[in-house]
């Protein structure tokens, strides 16, 4: 049954792996949390740096394991190339997502997982023409797609074996039942009802300080208190708001209840009526202001009906508590 999962997983973290802002890379409600230890010494940087080449410096260390500043600007090269801001914020979601692949490849080693060359090879297949399905890549060989994705074919097959394990591991950990009862749990997210909003963000990483969502939300609510008074969303989410969704008004699009937006955020919206706008909402990234401006409803369905996306969205799940356990155990200096 892991085999079914792993497609979409994959393509998910290498297409949208540079769009940090709600739509995960990694769909995920990890948290950059505080004991990313950020205030580094100057002379613990000066140390690392002189046991590496140059353009070899050290931007993080995970559990001992160094990530180098060369995984971290082909990353942030792919960002620059969408025109996205790089500010001190986009640096840190990319050391966060960068430090969550280190714990990854840590446990699968210590789990001693087999996965055949053969089951890699596959997937890959898979992914070079669900890649070139696009218009645009059709004509481009995977290597240049990948380039373009700030990754290349033997990154891309690491990171399969390492999916395809993971898959494995927990299809062993999780039983029929279990994925049954979050179904009757949640079937509202299943039925393919779908929200479209649009959002204002002020960001906020969390990794710098506690001050910045105080911050944020002082902004936040000065800019709810000009659209009480009158003021249009649209532009106020164009002047203000710190997502790439800004140039649009804040338009993100429908979407449904799991697994394509951070959860405080679904939950608030999934609540709200068209048209309504709702009070300073907090997830991971800072403060939003949301705006409800289209639904769809959805259509009664069983289990049988949607067994498989209820494994993909529950092995997600699954998937996230366990980084997030290993975050939260892991010793990670931040160099940068």
């Amino acid at each position: 049954m892991y085999k079914k999962v792993v497609a979409p997983a994959m393509l998910l973290l290498f297409i949208l792996q540079a769009n940090y802002i709600l739509f995960a890379n990694e769909n995920t409600e990890a948290k950059a949390e505080a004991k990313a230890e950020k205030d580094v010494s100057a002379d613990a940087v000066a140390d690392v740096k002189t046991e590496n080449n140059a353009g070899q410096d050290v931007v993080a260390i995970v559990n001992g394991e160094k990530i180098i500043r060369q995984e971290f600007d082909r990353r942030m090269y792919v960002i620059k190339r969408m025109n996205q801001d790089v500010t001190r914020f986009t640096q840190l979601q990319v050391i966060n997502q960068l430090t969550k692949k280190v714990l990854l490849k840590q446990f699968i080693e210590g789990q001693n997982i087999e996965v055949s060359d053969e089951k890699v090879q596959g997937e890959l297949e898979k992914i070079e023409y669900f890649l070139k399905t696009n218009p645009n890549n059709n004509e481009k060989s995977l290597e240049e797609i990948l380039e373009t994705q700030g990754s290349n074919i033997s990154e891309l097959k690491n990171e399969i074996k390492r999916t395809l394990a993971l898959s494995k591991y927990l299809d062993e950990k999780v039983s029929e039942a279990e994925k049954r009862s979050y179904f009757d749990a949640n079937k509202n997210a299943f039925n393919g009802e779908k929200v479209k909003a649009s959002h204002i963000l002020i960001g906020a990483s969390g990794l710098e300080s506690d001050n910045e969502f105080e911050d944020a939300r002082q902004k936040i609510e000065v800019i709810k208190g000009k659209i009480d008074n009158g003021a249009d969303f649209a532009e106020m989410a164009k002047e203000y708001s710190t997502c790439p969704s800004a140039e649009n008004g804040g338009d993100i699009g429908f979407f449904q209840r799991k697994g394509s937006i951070v959860e405080e955020f679904a939950e608030v919206a999934f609540s709200m009526r068209i048209g309504e706008i709702s009070d300073p909402v907090k997830t991971q990234f800072g403060y939003h202001i949301i705006k409800v401006t289209d639904k769809e409803e959805g259509k009664d369905v069983g289990y049988e009906d949607v067994a498989d996306m209820v494994d993909f969205v529950y092995m997600q799940i699954k998937a996230e508590e366990l980084l997030k356990g290993l975050y939260e155990k892991a010793e990670i200096k931040i160099t940068l």
